[in-house]
């Protein structure tokens, strides 16, 4: 007898043990259905073998954070924003044919069926799970499936061809296993969430996002153990001379790594009045319009800075005095800003501030790092630039 009144709480840790009397995840998922999710990392999904012949459900399980060093396919889960990044299953291995794994397989003709075609109701929900640490899971939503598109990355000199999802995560606060149970067999869906059924209904994407306040604390803006020796390395190898220039080229690599960056330019070195960089961001860098500038100018500031030592409100406002109308302001540095800066900036200043955490975050998706350090490559490219 399966007890169906047991539910997945949003952001509430799991049992995922090979005991069934103490599994929370696989065996709570598993018990009523033939088959059920298989003992894999990954993807996986929950097919209807008696009644739809077809995935119900798609299961996908993220490991950021377990292995000793960062990747460039790590997968960011913004609970803030209800969006998250989902790399599949392709490694090394598998190139150039990133359909090779099964579980690629199964998204890639989902989603090509169903989500890209608009045919909701026939789209399988996607059950996000994060894996912190061996024997746990934590419930990330309901989500659905937004984009799909072909990436690649290097990986100890080898090209890794893989899938990047775009997922959206649903405004509920619980998913409970009658749903799961009952659509997984028989295809009847009843009892998902609101979020779930008004997308399904009316095509409208109600993402989750949590009220928090906005002051991040000293330790919220440090990087996690996965990523400080990477900050470590940034700051060892651009170091003096000049180490402010390097990371200000650093910034501007890595913001030539992404689509919605142009026009980036270094300021003068000595006499940039508190200016480092100067540029462009494209608010839709994916649409093409011909009558509308959709480009935002900014000016941005970088400081090379012990991850101990903080940015001040006065560093923050001297920006803000370089930025004129119609521009936005970036700030970028090693360390982190003190609470007093951020509430300065968040009730007056037109800044977007990125610390040390924000940093690493950012690079470990580009081609500018391996492993938890920088490339040798960048690392002369700057080197020599300076």
């Amino acid at each position: 007898m399966t007890d169906d009144s047991r539910s997945y709480v949003m952001n509430q840790e799991y049992r995922s043990s090979s005991d069934k009397t103490e599994d929370q995840f696989q065996s709570w998922i598993n018990e009523p259905i033939e088959g059920g999710i298989r003992n894999s990392g990954g993807i996986r999904c929950i097919y209807n073998q008696q009644q739809t012949e077809k995935r119900e459900f798609l299961v996908f399980v993220s490991k950021r954070g377990q292995s000793e060093y960062s990747n460039p396919w790590e997968d960011i889960v913004n609970i803030e924003e209800g969006v998250v990044h989902y790399w599949g299953d392709a490694k090394a291995k598998h190139a150039p044919d990133p359909d090779k794994p099964l579980g690629n397989g199964w998204v890639k003709e989902d989603y090509c069926s169903t989500y890209a075609k608009g045919d909701r109701e026939n789209a399988p929900p996607v059950l996000l799970f994060e894996n912190p640490e061996p024997g746990w899971v934590i419930f990330r939503g309901v989500c659905i499936i937004t984009d799909m598109s072909i990436e690649r990355h290097k990986d100890n000199g080898d090209t890794v061809v893989n899938y990047l999802y775009r997922l959206a995560i649903l405004d509920a606060d619980e998913v409970d296993l009658e749903w799961i149970h009952r659509k997984a067999l028989t295809g009847e869906d009843r009892g998902g969430p609101d979020a779930w059924n008004k997308w399904v209904r009316e095509g409208r994407i109600r993402r989750y996002t949590v009220w928090k306040d906005k002051i991040r604390s000293r330790e919220s803006q440090k990087p996690p153990d996965e990523y400080i020796q990477l900050l470590e390395d940034i700051r060892t190898r651009l170091d003096d001379p000049r180490k402010g220039r390097k990371l200000e080229y650093l910034i501007k690599f890595l913001m030539d790594n992404m689509d919605n960056f142009a026009d980036i330019e270094t300021t003068p070195w000595g006499g940039d009045r508190g200016i480092d960089l100067t540029g462009k961001v494209n608010l839709m860098a994916n649409a093409q319009l011909r009558d509308v500038d959709t480009k935002i100018d900014f000016k941005a500031q970088v400081k090379n800075k012990s991850p101990n030592s903080n940015i001040s409100g006065r560093e923050l406002s001297r920006l803000a005095s370089r930025i004129d109308d119609g521009e936005i302001g970036l700030f970028f540095t090693t360390s982190y800003y003190s609470k007093r800066a951020q509430e300065e900036n968040h009730s007056t200043y037109p800044i977007r501030a990125f610390c040390g955490k924000d940093l690493v975050e950012l690079l470990v998706q580009t081609d500018l790092t391996e492993d938890t350090r920088l490339t040798d490559d960048v690392v002369e490219d700057i080197n020599s630039t300076i």
